[in-house]
């Protein structure tokens, strides 16, 4: 029942507040080829034309351009729903000329420059090759405030910030911020893909985790790899046999959070105070491999900020990230109630 009540709530026109930072991107969408004759649309082709003996280069055309980040794509979501949405991010284009970033459709505050991403969406995988932003590698909790006093940032019904991996100083961020006076808020937290790193990486995140969880409730999102690799380096990981849900449970008690969210393909996880909610997830076909998770997470932010129950909050995400997926179209509020109703979810 909770896509049912998923789609009552958004006839209500939910207007809850929703800030995200801190990155920001110009996302290139790139055809491949070994010549101009031969693209290359699989992951699985790539791999096996780059291994090949002789094989010295390949052809990347650009197909068009898309705001991106997944702070930016978050907001763009939480907008789209209805939210009263504001992004501190890195949106300044580093392309002279060109504006991207210039024209979204909510409130923006740059600390800097865009990365540039080209993305080769292949139909069986995404790769992303990142030009960073050196804005947002040296990024501080500094910048932020200069952009505006944190309490202005804060005072929103729901927070997303996102892109860890990227973001060398979001630990020292997040430790001050677990003094900082600031209203307590959920704060969905996407790390990224946190495949890498030693054990002394991924204890320094449950440390900064577990510090700002002194001022706001942390939501930490994560795919089912992410999910996994977070269990795996646990300091008392979960015994074999284990599930998802053992997963999820066992990340939250390590990482001091509010709650633990896994959101997939198949369903999403959240494992919360009151225990384990799991919401399945529609399936669909995908047109699109980038940008799913961020519009899961804006869908997520929403509800949380909107005080939804957990199942209907994590309905949302999944309603959010699929219908991305297969339309490549952020969905508006009756845009989804609509999609939901032709695929008659309960």
């Amino acid at each position: 029942m909770s896509y049912q009540r998923l789609a009552r709530r958004l006839a209500d026109d939910p207007a809850p507040t929703v800030t995200t930072l801190p990155d920001g991107s110009v996302d290139r969408y790139c055809r491949l080829s070994t010549g101009a004759l031969d693209p290359v649309d699989r992951r699985t082709t790539f791999a096996r034309e780059a291994a090949a003996d002789g094989r010295k280069g390949f052809d990347l055309e650009p197909r068009f351009v898309e705001p991106g980040g997944q702070a930016v794509n978050a907001a763009q979501q939480a907008h789209a729903l209805g939210a009263d949405a504001a992004c501190y991010g890195h949106l300044d284009d580093p392309e002279p000329g060109r504006n991207v970033l210039a024209d979204l459709p909510f409130d923006t505050v740059s600390m800097g420059q865009a990365a540039v991403v080209n993305v080769l969406d292949f139909a069986d995988s995404d790769l992303l090759l990142v030009e960073a932003s050196p804005d947002l590698t040296a990024w501080s909790l500094a910048d932020l405030r200069e952009a505006a006093p944190l309490s202005t940032v804060f005072d929103a019904h729901a927070l997303v910030c996102a892109n860890w991996v990227s973001t060398p100083g979001m630990a020292e961020a997040f430790h001050e911020l677990g003094d900082a006076s600031i209203p307590r808020r959920p704060f969905v937290f996407d790390p990224g893909d946190v495949l890498g790193g030693d054990l002394d990486d991924h204890r320094e995140l449950r440390e900064a985790v577990r510090a700002i969880g002194d001022s706001v409730d942390v939501v930490l999102s994560v795919n089912p790899t992410e999910l996994r690799t977070l269990a795996v380096a646990l300091p008392d990981p979960p015994a074999p046999p284990v599930d998802d849900p053992d997963r999820v449970r066992a990340v939250r008690e390590a990482f001091d959070a509010a709650a633990v969210v896994k959101h997939g393909k198949a369903e999403a996880l959240a494992a919360t105070g009151d225990g384990v909610v799991r919401v399945e997830n529609p399936t669909v076909d995908a047109c699109r491999q980038v940008g799913g998770g961020d519009r899961f997470d804006g869908g997520l932010a929403v509800g949380l900020g909107a005080g939804w129950e957990w199942p209907v909050a994590l309905a949302c995400g999944n309603a959010c990230a699929s219908h991305y997926v297969a339309t490549e179209e952020t969905a508006s509020a009756a845009g989804l109630r609509a999609w939901l109703d032709e695929r008659e979810l309960r």
